[in-house]
Order: structure tokens, then sequence, then C-alpha cells
């Protein structure tokens, strides 16, 4: 807990109270409350907005942070079913729509969802993702036969691996080459299965919890596989910037964001087969790995490090920093939010 231009500032989980609006918690049954601004992220419950207005009439200021296009889904992500009005009556995505309606401020990752959301908001920014320099240290590259690897959840990405059918399989069979899927879970479509790979040619290593996440990141050439739908085009490059403060030089879809990204020299892109195969032909050479993977590495934690957003962040809340309520600083009960 620390205080900031005379803000009290804390980070967790959301708690609310109709007497001290939201707050943030501190054990199982008791939270932090005498916040004048709250950033809420991923909030779907129905009773959310609600809560919302409350908190806005006793002065509290609220940004929400909006990271996925869930208007934009796949069928086949899991989260398209969970955040289904016809299936969950309470936590969904016409809930959550109605969340950012009431925001005073919506933030968000890329210009896609900038535009898309700029007409039914009060006021929007962009502010582009960014990497903690200190969670990705720099893997050592290695001067042999190169894995191929792709870091995602296949519970949430199966439609992106069919989108490797026309040429991966190929592509590794031709240069006898192996596949590193990190982010294996048990209960998940199978990579080897939705992208057309021999299974013989597959390493596999389980999900692990956000705070150990780089640690799935081992692998040589990284893939960014995406299929072109509007939840895609949507997303933003924060893979590609994971892989490059790894030292891994990497492939995207030719999507907005990374074609971006690759015209500031970090990470190429592919539209087609032969673009993917053309691509990954000359990062098999140790020497371009190794030149790429340096140059992106410096540029990322340069120019797309936490810290080098940190200004545009101040910048966001700075629009609030007049703002003070009556609400007083205390730990009470709360309600789960």
């Amino acid at each position: 807990m620390n205080t900031l231009r005379g803000h009290k500032v804390a980070f967790g989980p959301p708690a609310f109270t109709s007497e001290f609006g939201f707050g943030v918690r501190t054990s199982k049954t008791t939270a932090d409350f005498g916040f004048d601004v709250v950033v809420l992220k991923m909030m779907m419950d129905r009773w959310v907005p609600k809560h919302m207005q409350i908190a806005q009439n006793l002065g509290q200021r609220l940004i929400v942070d909006v990271d996925d296009h869930y208007d934009g889904i796949h069928e086949d992500n899991i989260a398209a079913t969970y955040t289904d009005p016809n299936v969950n009556k309470v936590r969904n995505r016409e809930h959550y729509r109605a969340v950012v309606q009431t925001a005073d401020l919506l933030t968000v990752s890329t210009p896609f969802l900038h535009d898309y959301y700029a007409p039914l908001v009060r006021d929007v920014v962009t502010v582009k993702n960014s990497i903690n320099p200190n969670q990705f240290g720099k893997r050592e590259m290695r001067n042999k036969k190169p894995v191929l690897g792709w870091a995602a959840a296949m519970n949430w990405r199966s439609s992106d691996a069919d989108t490797a059918v026309p040429w991966l399989g190929e592509f590794l069979e031709e240069h006898d080459l192996m596949f590193h899927h990190a982010g294996h879970m048990p209960d998940a479509p199978v990579f080897a299965e939705k992208a057309g790979v021999n299974p013989d040619r597959m390493i596999l290593t389980p999900m692990r919890p956000l705070y150990r996440y780089h640690e799935m990141l081992d692998f040589d050439i990284g893939l960014v596989l995406l299929s072109e739908i509007d939840f895609n085009r949507a997303k933003s490059n924060i893979k590609g910037l994971e892989y490059a403060a790894s030292n891994i030089p990497f492939v995207a879809q030719g999507l907005p964001e990374y074609e971006t990204l690759a015209l500031q020299g970090v990470g190429r892109v592919a539209y087609t087969p032969e673009g993917w195969k053309q691509n990954l032909t000359e990062l098999l050479d140790y020497k371009t790995r190794k030149r790429e993977a340096a140059i992106q590495r410096s540029k990322v934690l340069q120019e797309h490090s936490i810290t080098a957003r940190a200004a545009e962040w101040v910048d966001v809340y700075s629009r609030f920093a007049d703002i003070r309520t009556s609400i007083p600083d205390m730990k009470v009960r709360y309600q789960t939010v």
C-alpha cells in the first residue's frame, strides 16, 4: 500500500460495498477501501454495472481495461461458451459490454479495439501492451538444429493451430525438425492432431502459472499462429514481444499488430504457407537467428517494456489526478465482486 500524488494506491482482487464503493481484498473476509480511482479488468458479472453506478455516485472514477475482443470470439475458444449469455446468465459478454459502457474511461491495447469501442463509450485511450524485462531472461541461442515452438493453451487457441495444417507438418519432415508445444493440457485438443504434425516430432510441456510462464519459452524459433478473425485482428503483439524478450526470433501471422511490429524491426510476418516456409527456412541458419534475436531483444527492452510505457499510463491516471472522494480509508468486511 502506498500513496501516489495524494492518492491511495493498491493492487489486488476487487471488493465492493454500497457504502465505500470498490476496494481491494486483503483477506477472505476483509478488504481495504478509500480509493478515488479504480481500474477494473475482465469483470463480467451481472451485478457489476450496478455496483459501478453506486461507486460513481460516491465520487469514484472507474477505468475499465480491455485487452480482448469478446464480441468476435471464435466458437472453438472455450471462453465462447463460458461467456455466452444463453449459457451463463450470471457472467457473460452482455454484462461485460454493460461494464465497458458504464466506465468513465476505457483503456485498450490496440487500434482495432479503440475503433470498435469508441462509438460505445464515454472516452477511450490506447496504451499498447508491454513486457516486464525482469520476467523474460535472455535464453541461450543454441548452435545446433533448432526446435520450433508455440506457447499457447489449446482450449483457447485450437482454431489458430488449424492454420498450420497446410505447411507445418511437411516443413518439419522436410528439415527433420522437432516442434515444442508449450502449454499442453490433458483435457484440451491435441496440437499434433489439430496442426497436422507427426506426434513423434512433438515435445510437450504443461501449462505453467503466470508467474512461471517464461519457463515455457524453451525453443529456438517461435511461431505466432493466428486465424484471420476479428478476435485475433484485435489482439496485441504481446506473444511476439515475449518471444523477442527471451531472445527467440519468431514468425507471426500477418495481422495488424504484427505487421506494425515487423516494420519496427521485431519479428517476421507470413501470409501464405509458402511465406511461412520461406521465413522459417531462413531462420534455420544459426547466424541469422542469432543476429535477429539480438536486434529484436534490444528493441523490445528499450521500446516495449513496462518502463517504456510508464509515461503513457501516468498520462491516463493524470486525467483523474484532482478527483477526491469522501470515502474513508479503512478495512471492512466486503461483498465479492
